[in-house]
């Protein structure tokens, strides 16, 4: 399946208190455009300043834009688009659009295999939820979903979706690309990460108490999916004692 390919976007925020003139100037310099060019561009908002780049190139053009002091996104090419996280998610907010989600940040813990995710043959549509497809495991409601996390493994560069259950200690992890996102009208576009952002929204707007690690947040809302390097055990379990801690005190 071929590398999902992403557009760069260049919106009209302005970082830092900067004046709009000298980030366009700053902007010129580094690229070698024209800073009035680029200072009309930015006054129009959202403008695709590159096309189709892998996720380093496009990861370098961010870093690039919030040097000169601009805010830029990624966009995989072909989604619709979308308002996007351009830098770090304050935990415990909500993401920056209409979904009612809320970003926690999981806290440092070693690995526990109480918390090892278990693997789910395919996510398909259930009534009123989803089915992960195991003979063990009945249909798991919107309401019952009470974390996402989505990332690519930096080994196998696969894209992963973690589905914590209200209820269990272990999360469901199936591969992106067996999400039957067929099933989920309106999430079928023409990569599988352009798909995952739109599946992801798609349970947003059914599951209002939902929660997502800060890269799931800005996988929702249009960023390229974050690469994990660390034990994909430890994360998981990472994220449980968090959500573990948070029910015990639900001010956290």
């Amino acid at each position: 399946m071929p590398r999902t390919r992403y557009d760069v976007i260049l919106t009209d925020r302005i970082a830092g208190g900067r004046e709009r003139q000298e980030v366009a100037a700053t902007l010129a310099r580094r690229f070698g455009q024209d800073a009035r060019r680029l200072a009309a561009l930015m006054e129009k908002g959202d403008q695709v300043i590159k096309r189709r780049v892998d996720a380093p190139t496009g990861r370098q053009y961010l870093r690039a834009l919030e040097a000169a002091g601009a805010v830029g996104r990624l966009r995989p090419t072909g989604s619709p688009d979308g308002r996007a996280l351009s830098a770090g998610r304050t935990p415990g907010s909500a993401v920056a659009s209409d979904l009612p989600v809320r970003v926690v940040s999981p806290r440092p813990h070693p690995a526990d295999v109480a918390f090892a995710p278990i693997q789910a043959n395919r996510i398909t549509h259930a009534e009123g939820g989803i089915d992960v497809n195991r003979i063990d495991t009945p249909p798991i409601g919107y309401g019952a979903i009470a974390l996402l996390a989505a990332y690519q493994d930096h080994e196998t560069e696969k894209n992963h979706v973690l589905v914590f259950r209200a209820d269990q200690k272990r999360p469901y992890r199936c591969d992106a690309d067996r999400i039957v996102f067929s099933e989920f009208p309106g999430t079928q576009a023409t990569s599988v990460v352009a798909s995952l952002h739109l599946f992801l929204n798609w349970i947003a707007r059914r599951q209002t108490a939902l929660r997502v690690d800060p890269p799931t947040a800005g996988l929702i809302e249009g960023r390229p999916p974050a690469i994990l390097e660390i034990d994909p055990v430890r994360y998981a379990t990472m994220l449980g004692r968090t959500l573990i801690a948070m029910a015990a005190d639900p001010v956290t």
